[in-house]
């Protein structure tokens, strides 16, 4: 067993995910050389319209008595970057083979994302989802709304077929300008339908960032004797010679995940291709970093 304690098992191990979320994103923080993070001000900027939703406490009741009209006071943190987090929870992604299941990973990288971005005093959403939406927390700002982001990934569970651009097809309207879009899942579906929905998403100048979660044995498909494969979504179940199969698996995998890659890298959609057998603060680190030496920090895209 490693002793890094950002080994997936080893986080694992932690059942409180804001603990978990917490260690990984302190140790990013100390690994990185220079943070992309920077804080926000919370300055008034201006007057809108009051509009339902709003918070009240910030009508601003000289202007009432003035225009007889309600305002609200517009802060720079309610300027900031609006996140919606898109987290596969179908069955495959419930596969693990020594290591955590793919979700697990998914999950707690969720958790680090949003604690990152609320700790800036970013707006984070969730939405999980299958087949359908699970559940939709709308994005807020608040550092409580963390507790209610990891509470909801906590009691997760993963079951169902994925249907990725039906989902965002449910959000087109519901996501305004300038968002950044976050999808964790392994994309084990309609990538052509996925990236046609996500051009919707760019029109309105939206952010995309892709996390494609796979299992090291995904990668590598070590099986050596003669092995049941069984669907995690349907029925389907067949008996296979891992070694007979193994060479036009690999290529099968390569294609899939290089043709995706490619296609998110035409359409300007950041790619990530992450094993879940990785350290959780390396593959934050990269990302990150990468993110830093081409001048797109996370919070303003």
């Amino acid at each position: 067993m490693t002793d890094n304690p950002f080994d997936p098992v080893t986080l694992s191990k932690i059942t409180n995910m804001e603990l978990r979320a917490r260690l990984v994103v302190d140790g990013v923080l100390s690994g990185i050389h220079k943070s992309p993070y920077k804080g926000s001000s919370v300055e008034f900027l201006e007057h809108k319209e009051y509009s339902p939703g709003n918070e009240i406490k910030h009508i601003d009741w000289k202007a009432l008595a003035r225009t007889d009209k309600y305002y609200i006071k517009e802060f720079e943190e309610e300027t900031n970057l609006k996140c919606y987090m898109f987290l596969d929870t179908s069955g495959s992604m419930g596969y693990q083979s020594t290591g955590v299941s793919k979700f697990e990973y998914a999950a707690t990288l969720a958790a680090s994302l949003a604690y990152l971005l609320l700790n800036q005093s970013d707006f984070v959403g969730l939405i999980s989802f299958s087949d359908r939406v699970q559940q939709y927390i709308p994005p807020r700002s608040r550092l409580a709304h963390l507790h209610v982001l990891l509470n909801a990934l906590t009691g997760l569970k993963t079951a169902g077929k994925s249907n990725i651009s039906g989902i965002l097809s449910e959000f087109v309207e519901k996501i305004g300008r300038r968002s950044l879009i976050i999808i964790i899942s392994d994309f084990f579906d309609d990538t052509d339908k996925i990236i046609r929905q996500l051009k919707y998403f760019q029109v309105k100048k939206n952010e995309i960032i892709l996390f494609q979660i796979l299992d090291p044995y995904e990668l590598t498909f070590p099986f050596e004797t003669i092995t049941f494969f069984e669907s995690m979504e349907d029925d389907r179940r067949i008996l296979a010679d891992p070694k007979a199969i193994k060479d036009r698996y690999l290529s099968e995998i390569n294609r899939f995940t290089e043709q995706f890659k490619q296609v998110c890298l035409e359409n300007q959609i950041d790619y990530w291709l992450i094993d879940s057998s990785m350290p959780l603060d390396q593959a934050l680190i990269k990302f990150l970093a990468r993110r830093e030496s081409t001048l797109r920090p996370l919070h303003k895209p």
